[in-house]
């Protein structure tokens, strides 16, 4: 082999070590540059010494609680309100003893200060029966979490004028202070918008998922997927919380209490399951999740929480609302 070709070999590989290094520098910045732009566009990053300070209450348990603070269009970390003004969704939890100071919404109101809007509905669920509000029976899907979230949002809609004419509609109790909420709220003065439904979808057998339509309004977390951007959209510098359902027993052919692990009804899912997909579509709407299921009390601890095998009793009002008020004030001024 002659000199030259030598030379020109060398330099054949000198180029291709060079090419070489050059795309891999490229990747590395364009991954660098990818990382920096989901930061920045995500929220500014919190000290894990501020993490560890202000931390949610757990009790020491591993929970899939998620919380983010509110950033501002250039994602810088937003300190929220206080005291604070917040619109309740949901059912049971939120609606159960709603006049009384032991009412889950008063509770919050006087551990915080805050001034609260209860649109939570009794019976209700979070996935609707119809996929249109008026084919439902007896009009009840005009409770349902998505449909009030369009009402809140837009003008003229006429639901609670159709349901009062409406053959055999069950008006629920709620439903004259409900209407006037949504139709009066001032949502410029609201900071923080919390939703709970608990185990209702899970013992009824509303579908989970559907994985046909990930916004289906018939399932469980399509109907929180398809209210929250509904929400977030009308509302971009409003925090959203979602709180899980506590844990709940399954109940059996013969009225016994079992294990909501082991009982799976129509639809197709255990209740951690339903709750785990929760957490999954609140992440991906980067809204704050409240694990209850794990978090808030077990099946072994439930009896001392709950006064049958879905509905809270004060002891497990109580322990619901700490949890939610060290998540409401984590990033307070």
């Amino acid at each position: 082999m002659n000199e030259q070709s030598q030379e020109n070999k060398k330099s054949d590989w000198k180029k291709y070590v060079f090419n070489l290094h050059t795309l891999l520098i490229l990747i590395a910045v364009i991954i660098i540059v990818f990382i920096v732009v989901r930061l920045k566009n995500w929220g500014t990053r919190v000290d894990q010494d501020y993490i560890d300070q202000h931390g949610i209450y757990t009790d020491g348990k591993d929970t899939y609680d998620v919380i983010y603070p509110l950033t501002d269009e250039d994602g810088n970390l937003l300190a929220n309100k206080n005291p604070h003004t917040i619109l309740f969704f949901g059912n049971a939890p939120f609606a159960d003893e709603r006049d009384s100071e032991n009412g889950v919404v008063n509770m919050i109101a006087k551990a915080t200060g805050a001034k609260t809007y209860n649109c939570s509905v009794a019976g209700s669920y979070l996935a609707a029966k119809s996929a249109s509000i008026k084919e439902t029976d007896f009009g009840l899907d005009v409770y349902n979490f998505y449909w009030l979230t369009l009402y809140l949002t837009m003008d003229g809609l006429d639901y609670f004028d159709w349901l009062e004419v409406l053959p055999g509609a069950k008006i629920l109790p709620e439903t004259k202070q409900l209407r006037k909420t949504l139709e009066t709220i001032d949502m410029s003065t609201v900071d923080t918008i919390a939703i709970m439904y608990d185990g209702s979808d899970y013992l009824a057998g509303s579908l989970m998922t559907n994985p046909d339509r990930e916004d289906d309004i018939m399932s469980f977390t399509g109907n929180l997927l398809a209210g929250l951007r509904v929400l977030r959209a009308a509302y971009p510098k409003v925090r959203i919380i979602v709180l899980s359902p506590t844990y709940a027993f399954g109940v059996d052919e013969n009225g016994n209490y079992v294990s909501s692990d082991q009982m799976i009804y129509e639809g197709g899912a255990t209740l951690s399951s339903y709750v785990i997909d929760e957490c999954s579509t609140s992440i991906s709407e980067y809204v704050s999740f409240i694990d209850n299921i794990y978090g808030t009390f077990n099946e072994d601890e439930a009896p001392e929480y709950l006064k049958d095998n879905l509905h809270l009793n004060q002891k497990g009002r109580e322990l619901l609302v700490k949890r939610f008020v060290s998540a409401l004030t984590q990033f307070d001024q």
